[in-house]
């Protein structure tokens, strides 16, 4: 015979504060990513097929289209804790994701071969899924990427941007900051994406691996850079303006603002605790920093790679170069 016991006013409402405590303390983001093939149009009239992620708004919703590399910017609100990426992979190979600097459960996928392939688990080619969680989600600017045959598939476009502020308008604790701006380099070695397109890169193949690559064309935001580029907003004069710097290159870069010192304040998502004054900041591959730029005059400012990252193919001019605009 079962005993149900009454419970009184006060112990209700303590259960009651209890799970509105447990609610409130855990707070998941849900992402639903889509990994696929695009084209993409270079200047001088060439074409490279890529891999790209396209973010949707549902399960199987497929409302989403890959037209670009990076990725979509992944913004997680300062109140949310954890964040859960369901990845839908239409890729001809496995496809993971990983993301530096946030506190994760990762396994690696060792084959037969016994050399590993994967930092973490994979969603299997032609359509396999797999879902990846960040508990404790820490606040920074932070380059996702997949795990699986980096070395090719970073090149190829599988990457993105994850930011999460410590408190609306706040990039750390202590740190305020009035406006904002991505930049987020990369390239592309035309070689390597026509071998993948003409199943030739692989051992004994065309291109056996992407030791010898030379980029040929360098990019800002998925853009190699044109005169005909509307510049990016980076705030107004005397304004506190957040400079998010992420590398996606095989190689380092080292960013510059002409005529301007950067604030730079944190490390893949780890903050400073004395920020640093430079002129050029190193920005090692695979990485991210943070910086603060305070403009003290209206009109253009000039980003470009001080290790000369500037060539859209044969033509020069172009590649990491970009226009900041700042308002009066």
């Amino acid at each position: 015979m079962k005993t149900f016991k009454q419970h009184t006013t006060a112990q209700s409402g303590l259960l009651g504060m209890c799970l509105l405590f447990a609610a409130t303390a855990w707070s998941a983001q849900d992402i639903y990513l889509r990994a696929e093939k695009f084209t993409k149009e270079l200047p001088g009239g060439l074409t490279v097929e890529m891999w790209g992620f396209a973010q949707d708004s549902a399960p199987g919703a497929l409302d989403a289209t890959v037209t670009n590399s990076p990725g979509p910017v992944i913004t997680v609100a300062p109140t949310e804790t954890t964040l859960i990426i369901h990845l839908t992979n239409n890729l001809p190979e496995p496809v993971s994701i990983v993301i530096p600097g946030q506190p994760a459960t990762l396994g690696d996928v060792q084959p037969a071969t016994g050399r590993i392939r994967s930092f973490t688990k994979e969603a299997s080619a032609n359509g396999g899924t797999q879902d990846y969680t960040w508990p404790n989600l820490q606040p920074g600017t932070y380059l996702y990427h997949s795990g699986s045959h980096p070395a090719l598939q970073v090149q190829m476009g599988l990457y993105g941007a994850v930011k999460k502020d410590a408190a609306a308008g706040e990039a750390y604790a202590g740190v305020p900051y009035a406006a904002e701006v991505t930049l987020l380099l990369s390239e592309i070695d035309v070689d390597v994406h026509e071998a993948v397109r003409t199943n030739g890169f692989g051992p004994g193949l065309t291109i056996s691996s992407l030791i010898h690559s030379i980029p040929e064309f360098f990019l800002v935001n998925g853009q190699p850079y044109t005169p005909a580029q509307t510049p990016l907003p980076a705030g107004s004069v005397g304004q506190t303006n957040l400079v998010r710097l992420l590398n996606a290159c095989a190689d380092d870069r080292v960013p510059v603002l002409n005529n301007y010192y950067l604030s730079v304040i944190a490390e893949d998502g780890q903050k400073y605790a004395y920020p640093k004054a430079l002129s050029a900041v190193y920005l090692p591959a695979l990485k991210t920093r943070d910086a603060l730029l305070i403009p003290d005059a209206a009109g253009t400012v000039m980003l470009y790679d001080r290790r000369l990252g500037l060539v859209n193919g044969t033509a020069p001019d172009g590649g990491i170069y970009q226009k900041l605009a700042v308002t009066p």
